[in-house]
This record gives C-alpha cells, structure tokens and sequence, in this order.
C-alpha cells in the first residue's frame, strides 16, 4: 500500500522532534550537576600538594611521634601527631593555607576509604582511622605513601588532559551558601556560652554528644548538629568567626577560645559581630559570586 505524500511528511517531522527531543534531554542530562556531599568534594591538586605529602610523612616518622587519640585540635607547640595533625602541619610549612577541605586532606580522606573496610563507619575519617585500635603505625605510613602516589598520579592526569569546559557547581558544593539557617545557628552558639558555668577554657575539638561545657568550637557543633542535622567543621558562619579571629592561631576556634587573655565577652561580642554582618548580608541579597 502506498503511504500519502502528507502522512510521509508528518511521520519525518515527528522522527526530527523526536531526535531533537532525545538530544536535548541527553545535552542536559550531560551538563545538570549531580547532588554532592560537601566531605566528597574534590579540589585541583598542584606540585606543592605532593610535598604536602612527603612532609607530613617527615612530621609523623616514628611511633613515638604519633598520637593515637587525636582530636582535630593541632597546638602549635606538639610533639606528636595524628594523621590529620600531620597533614595540617606540613600544610602550613609548605603552603601557609591549611584548610579543612583542601587538597591533601580529601585525597588523604579517599586514600582511607580505599584502603579501610570500616571507613564507611567513621564520622570523621582522618580522625577515627588514626584512632582506630586495630590501626598500627605501618598504617599510617602507608596512607602517607598512597597519598603521595595517588596526587602524582592525579597530576600526570591531569597534565595530558585538554582544559576542562566549566560545568555547574553541584548544589551543597563549593562556595557555601548564606542562609537563615546560619543566622540562627550563631544565635544558638551565644546560647549555649551564655554564661562562664557553660563554657569550657581548655577545649579542644573532640565534641562529646554528652557535654555540659562548651569551647567555641563545640557550641558550633552542637548548634549545627541541633539546627542543620550534621556538622562536618564548614559553613558560612564558622567561617565568618574565623576570619575575624587572628591567624596567629594554628587552629583558629580552639585557639582564641583557650587563649587566656580572651574573655567570654569577647567571644559573645564576635558572635554578635558576625551574627549582625550575616543578618544584614542576607537581607541585602549575596554579592557577585556568592559568600566570600
């Protein structure tokens, strides 16, 4: 049978809207951001970030320099180290810029992950495997070793590579994001260091779930845990009270916390600071680029 001239027309035009409706959704499928968690993300590495490695190694190089209960917090006059401890220090002789999230600490992160069965079981991965009573010293230089192959590796990648095409950031990811969330949650903080009876002089950042007193640190903690469900050490208003808190500090929270000469007014005053330029940021509208 002989199919019309008209119908032969309608049958092409549809194959075309088809085609061109299978190839847009396949072109946004190819450029839609995937959801991220913010402890996954994973930053550029450079030449300074193997040496990161190898000193961290140097810093952490016999078992009597290793702590085996560490806490994050990383006193500039130590004499041993933990595995994130390690990294922190040999960040700050190399780059000057140690950060929470940077470089050497995630790939180090997703070295354990490889490496450890149980590291879908820690709530912080640097941490709780350096603690871990099944972990030993040859261990921890494993994860050194790795790490250092693992960011070579990444660079001879990357150096063969043609310029990637900027994507979206994913949502969660990069630059955090001003929120209301973050208003209260520093209002919760001057809650719970409402008076000296609740605030803890000698802190580290070992958060218990139990605690009755607090650090600077810890009130985030718990703040962010009560308001957000998690708290992983980032955010726009943790990072607004860092940046207004002297450098000279190698752990920022902890050390102008337990830093003698600073008072709990001090500390209710930076609070407020930071909680009154947030409140206004967010009623003005984010500046170009987001949250700085």
């Amino acid at each position: 049978m002989r199919i019309p001239q008209q119908v032969n027309r309608r049958a092409a035009s549809l194959s075309v809207s088809i085609a061109l409706l299978t190839c847009a959704i396949h072109m946004n499928a190819q450029v839609k951001p995937a959801p991220c968690n913010e402890s996954d993300v994973r930053p550029p590495v450079t030449a300074a970030d193997v040496q990161i490695a190898k000193r961290a190694r140097e810093v952490l190089d016999s078992p009597a320099k290793w702590n085996r209960a560490d806490t994050r917090d990383c006193p500039a006059g130590a004499t041993t180290f933990s595995l994130y401890c390690a990294l922190e220090k040999a960040t700050d002789e190399v780059s000057g810029n140690f950060e929470h999230r940077g470089a050497a600490m995630q790939e180090a992160r997703f070295v354990i992950e490889d490496i450890s069965p149980k590291a879908k079981d820690y709530d912080h991965r640097l941490m709780d495997y350096n603690n871990d009573p099944t972990t030993s010293f040859a261990d921890v230089q494993k994860v050194f070793r790795l790490l250092e192959e693992r960011i070579a590796a990444r660079l001879r990648e990357d150096s063969t590579k043609p310029p990637a095409t900027p994507t979206p950031p994913a949502a969660g990811c990069g630059t955090p994001v001003l929120t209301s969330a973050e208003i209260r949650i520093v209002k919760r903080v001057r809650e719970i260091l409402d008076s000296p009876a609740k605030w803890d002089r000698a802190s580290n950042q070992g958060c218990q779930p139990d605690a009755v007193t607090f650090g600077l640190y810890c009130a985030f903690a718990k703040a962010s845990t009560e308001i957000n469900g998690s708290f992983d050490g980032t955010g726009v208003a943790i990072d607004e009270v860092r940046s207004l808190i002297d450098r000279k500090y190698p752990a920022r929270l902890v050390g102008y916390n337990n830093d003698p000469a600073v008072s709990l007014d001090d500390i209710q005053e930076l609070l407020r600071t930071v909680e009154d330029r947030l409140a206004r940021e967010l009623a003005d509208g984010p500046p170009a680029g987001g949250h700085k």
